[in-house]
């Protein structure tokens, strides 16, 4: 027997369910299976089908209710199917893919940041924070947002993107967001195009990334020295920023990844030992806590329980690094614009008469008058790649520029008088980096600095990897980049090598 005809609904198998032609679904009516609610007030099974008679009533009610809305004017909803053409398109695809969620957490983050790189242009500080106030204004408001300016490759389509141009983008970012960036966006837009290369959205051909070769810098080498360190954490705690010297310190006598120390909870049950999982292995680190991060967590302690009474907070964090402004962990970013500006003040110093609002902006101001000036500064002295004592000449040169140029600010705005500062300036947290380019101490380099304090303080390899939680696997690399550098070692050296001589004959 033929299933019955009635407008606005299908059989199947005997199984009634609304369907609608495109006027209608763009009207807002859907399709859907044609069955009784589970809560039936007549009685009739729950979920029960409808009949024949049930099914003929609908029809008659669904087409009454299409003509209706036609006679009232009713538009129908814009129909717009997304145009996936750009690269723009491509990243906000993959990041919303279930192979993008499947990564860890940290992975995705790493790609985010990435993501948002390869897609704008970059800001000053000054210009973000412009912008998050004209961002906080019209969501007050209810107007639209202010945009932030993409960059050429976004609206890009990525069959336009071939090895020339792939390179081209990777020489345009290491000259405005720097070699590792660059690197990293690079790998990003390559595990965009291979997801796409399997995607039935995309269906990409050859991944461009194949095959190419990108320059590596050369590891960053930098040890943050003890009365740098003591300035910047001095600084840290004279903005109200204790919880950043706090990192610090954990930095310090743990070796821990920014990420880790942001995350860190102490899981030891034993007194004097600090327990915690690192982030990127699982593994977790046992070590013996020394006295100074003691009293430098004691002291933390005793601060967040104030932090949670002037709050009013029902409880605080386990993490041991807690975000004044709010008593909970810090995020990746609000951490970082802390970290710079407590290193913008080491760097300039605090003067006796200004207030924190007061050091912070002089110091920000002076920061952003020196990379606004530092090409003009560093001109006379250019780099000669050809050859190398010039080129190293010329980085001496330019370091001393920099030296003079932070004198020149310290002593004008202290006028010469030592007591005028609450902290003094620490200009050597600023520096000329082996590429003959402004550089700056990194909350990174504390990592670097704990195991070349290890490694000088006498302790082998392997304690170096129990302490800081390297994997074994990279002993060769940490030799390499720590070991090697370790002037008290090759100093001990050279006194054996003078004894030995001795010993083959050379006298005097």
């Amino acid at each position: 027997m033929a299933d019955p005809k009635f407008p606005y609904v299908k059989w199947r198998n005997g199984r009634p369910r609304s369907s609608h032609g495109a006027y209608a679904r763009a009207l807002g009516f859907v399709d859907a299976d044609l069955r009784h609610p589970p809560n039936d007030e007549k009685g009739r099974p729950v979920g029960a089908w409808f009949n024949l008679q049930e099914a003929s009533d609908f029809s008659d009610k669904r087409r009454s209710e299409i003509e209706a809305a036609r006679r009232a004017g009713k538009l129908p909803k814009k129909i717009t199917a997304r145009r996936r053409t750009s690269i723009e398109d491509l990243l906000d695809d993959w990041s919303k893919s279930a192979e993008f969620k499947a990564l860890s957490t940290a992975s995705q983050s790493s790609y985010r940041k990435c993501i948002s790189a390869v897609l704008y242009r970059p800001q000053t500080r000054e210009a973000a924070a412009k912008m998050r106030a004209e961002v906080r204004a019209a969501r007050l408001l209810g107007v639209a947002e202010p945009a932030r300016e993409l960059e050429a490759i976004a609206t890009a389509t990525p069959s336009s993107i071939g090895k020339p141009e792939l390179r081209a983008f990777y020489n345009y970012a290491k000259s405005v967001r720097g070699h590792h960036m660059a690197l990293a966006m690079i790998a990003t837009l390559s595990a965009a195009f291979t997801w796409g290369q399997e995607s039935v959205l995309w269906r990409l051909g050859p991944n461009p990334r194949e095959g190419m070769e990108f320059d590596h810098p050369d590891g960053r080498i930098v040890l943050v020295s003890m009365p740098e360190f003591s300035a910047w954490v001095a600084a840290a705690d004279a903005i109200e920023r204790c919880s950043v010297g706090d990192s610090f310190y954990l930095a310090l006598f743990t070796g821990q990844r920014q990420t880790d120390r942001l995350i860190m909870r102490n899981e030891s049950d034993v007194e004097g030992r600090h327990a915690f999982r690192q982030s990127k292995t699982g593994e977790l680190v046992d070590i013996k806590e020394a006295p100074q991060l003691t009293t430098r967590l004691n002291a933390a302690r005793t601060r967040v329980k104030a932090l949670k009474l002037r709050l009013q907070l029902e409880k605080v964090p386990p993490e041991l690094v807690v975000n004044e402004d709010n008593g909970e962990p810090y995020d990746e970013s609000t951490y970082r614009h802390w970290v710079s500006t407590a290193r913008a003040i080491a760097v300039f110093g605090f003067l006796a008469r200004d207030n924190v609002r007061k050091a912070i902006v002089r110091a920000e101001r002076l920061t952003s008058e020196l990379i606004r000036n530092v090409d003009t500064q560093f001109s006379p002295f250019p780099l000669d790649e050809e050859n190398k004592a010039r080129r190293a000449r010329a980085i001496d040169q330019r370091a001393r520029v920099l030296a003079e140029w932070l004198d020149v600010q310290a002593a004008r705005d202290s006028n010469g008088n030592e007591a005028a500062w609450r902290l003094k300036p620490c200009p050597s947290l600023m520096f000329v980096n082996g590429a003959g380019e402004l550089d700056q101490k990194h909350d990174q380099d504390l990592r670097d600095t704990c195991v070349m304090l290890l490694d000088r303080a006498g302790c082998d390899l392997l304690t170096i990897c129990d302490i800081t939680g390297h994997s074994y696997r990279s002993a060769q690399t940490i030799v390499k980049h720590y070991r090697a550098r370790n002037a008290d070692r090759a100093d001990a050296g050279i006194d054996r090598l003078e004894l030995q001589v001795r010993k083959e004959g050379m006298k005097g």
